[in-house]
């Protein structure tokens, strides 16, 4: 195996990691408890290439669903996934793939500002898709009309999910730049010659 091979995993299995402690930071809500999930896998999907970003949210679910406690609150099992929060577990896979894909658009603006906004965008779509998954999830797992259900599981969560996308865009973003030089992140940055001519 490679040392970028190596390097690659690692990645992965420390962007996990991290996604597994963020989960455990958690405000107790009536149905859905308020996490820093949605955080983490914005972070990851902005800094990380689309495939492996995808993959370490793959890897958080199957040790979730074989007993690992790294689920919200501690929580795990395959139940979890089944229960009425799942949806929103399941949709951090919709939200990483959509925050990898549309952020791509942001290698092609060379200014520091339109790449925020270019990740913050896709960052806000990412966390709706989730949210809007999950909150369709709970209304079917938990027998609820689809108003109690957007109630529980998505107007409370508005505003947070808006701060966290835009918190997401920006320290992904900035870890990018940080980390440029590293072999993974400079090939993860088709534009880094860019990087030293942009403008604010």
């Amino acid at each position: 195996m490679t040392n970028n091979k190596v390097q690659r995993l690692a990645i992965i299995a420390i962007s996990t990691a991290f996604l597994a402690v963020a989960s455990q930071l958690t405000i107790p809500l009536p149905l859905v408890p308020l996490t820093l999930q949605t955080l983490a896998v914005g972070i990851i999907a902005t800094l990380l290439k689309p495939l492996d970003s995808i993959l370490a949210i793959c890897l958080y679910l199957v040790l979730g669903a074989i007993g690992v406690p790294v689920f919200a609150g501690g929580a795990a099992g395959f139940g979890v996934i089944l229960g009425p929060t799942g949806g929103f577990l399941i949709g951090f896979l919709l939200q990483s793939q959509q925050v990898s894909l549309l952020g791509q658009t942001a290698f092609m603006v060379k200014s520091t500002r339109g790449k925020l906004i270019l990740y913050s965008a896709a960052n806000i779509i990412g966390a709706a898709w989730c949210l809007a998954l999950g909150t369709i999830w709970l209304s079917l797992v938990a027998r609820l009309s689809l108003q109690v259900a957007f109630k529980s599981g998505f107007l409370p969560f508005i505003i947070p999910g808006l701060v966290k996308a835009i918190l997401a865009a920006f320290i992904g973003y900035a870890l990018r730049r940080a980390l440029k030089t590293n072999t993974y992140f400079a090939t993860a940055t088709p534009d880094k010659s860019s990087d030293t001519k942009e403008q604010a």
